[in-house]
């Protein structure tokens, strides 16, 4: 057995030795390892939900390094078929051999940015979110915005990576939960709308007397209606709407890791999608990390909006392309305020603080015991 032998094989996600320690106490997360996390939480805890998308470590590497408007055009096009349900696309960045993570949200039309060292990945980020725009949206050029967030921060210099892991987990439960939610607000309103009205009988006919006595009833009825009465209704529509949904289970619910699940349509959606194409590891790279870019004006940066922490100061940029607002910083509060209440989304829903996320030393644990979890499970043939 060679030492960097594979542990895993999970849905083309693969684990080697090395990715597993990087799991330890102090260890620097691997890109592998953050490719196996994204599959496992796209093909097990959020199987039946298709509007997110986990970028994979060396999709977002090609893109986010992109030399030229050509590498994105390019890119963007074998991606299309993945991209046209996405809605929330979470994106891990690694610059400076430090991870962070970037969010692109469709419905607010925003890139949201986490750092867990301050700001360090913070230009960077705004850079490649240039490029990413020109891949996720490739026929629209302005009206797109970027947010520096408030992040949980790390005491140390080697829990990048899972943060990044625990902070998307959050944001991806927190949109499905609202979708959710609003999906059950509607089904309420419909159901408790009135029938159609009956066209009125002429004033004084038999047909008038009728329909305006059953009416009466019925607010007799409604008066006289209790609280468990209206307990009883409210439980009556939760059953009705739970028959109605298409999958047995609930998008929020967490899915057991022993679960069965169908066989893989094709290639694993969060493990890099790009890889089959340019036949190579991810891990494979020389300096994987190292920055090819060129500032062009091929890209065209978002706009930023107000800084997690509501400072209307933005950081400066490399190079002559820069993002900026023409804005003040109170019409940029109503822009975003305007955005959200679109979307459907609570006000704080982007805020992440540290009582949100798992700690990393029990996040670490528990994705080591996933790996050898579903290695057991693999030896004997369960999934």
């Amino acid at each position: 057995m060679t030492a960097d032998a594979v542990v895993l094989d999970f849905e083309n996600a693969e684990v080697r030795n090395s990715d597993y320690e990087s799991l330890k106490p102090e260890g620097w997360l691997t890109g592998e390892i953050i490719n196996f996390y994204w599959t496992f939480l796209e093909r097990r805890e959020f199987r039946t939900e298709p509007s997110l998308l986990f970028l994979g470590t060396y999709t977002a590497y090609r893109i986010s390094n992109a030399e030229s408007a050509s590498v994105t055009d390019n890119i963007s096009m074998q991606l299309s078929g993945e991209l046209d349900q996405r809605q929330l696309i979470l994106i891990p960045l690694n610059h400076r051999s430090h991870w962070s993570l970037l969010v692109y949200c469709r419905l607010t039309r925003t890139f949201y940015h986490y750092d867990s060292i301050s700001k360090y990945n913070r230009n960077f980020a705004e850079r490649a979110a240039g490029r990413f725009l020109r891949v996720l949206e490739p026929r629209l050029k302005d009206g797109f915005y970027f947010k520096s967030m408030q992040t949980p921060q790390q005491n140390n210099d080697y829990d990048c990576g899972i943060y990044v892991l625990a902070i998307a987990e959050e944001l991806a439960r927190r949109f499905i939960n609202n979708k959710h939610k609003s999906r059950v607000g509607r089904d309420r309103r419909s159901s408790a709308a009135a029938p159609a009205r009956q066209k009125e009988a002429p004033r004084g006919s038999d047909a008038y007397s009728r329909q305006h006595s059953g009416r009466e009833a019925d607010a007799g009825k409604m008066r006289t209606m209790t609280s468990s009465m209206a307990a009883s209704h409210v439980q009556q529509l939760q059953q009705q709407h739970q028959q109605r949904r298409n999958h047995s289970t609930p998008p929020i619910a967490r899915v057991p890791v022993a679960a069965s699940l169908p066989a893989s349509p094709g290639r694993a959606m969060a493990s890099d999608l790009l890889m089959p194409k340019f036949g190579q590891p991810f891990s494979g790279f020389h300096s994987p990390f190292a920055a090819m870019y060129t500032n062009t004006s091929e890209f065209h940066p978002p706009e930023p909006l107000l800084k997690g922490g509501g400072s209307a100061q933005f950081g400066s940029h490399e190079g002559k392309h820069r993002a900026t607002s023409s804005r003040s910083r109170e019409e940029r509060l109503k822009l975003e305020e305007q955005m959200m209440e679109k979307a459907g989304l609570p006000r704080d829903f982007w805020l992440v603080t540290v009582e949100d996320i798992e700690y990393p030393h029990c996040m670490r644990r528990r994705i080591r015991s996933l790996v050898l979890e579903l290695q057991r499970q693999m030896r004997h043939g369960r999934y």
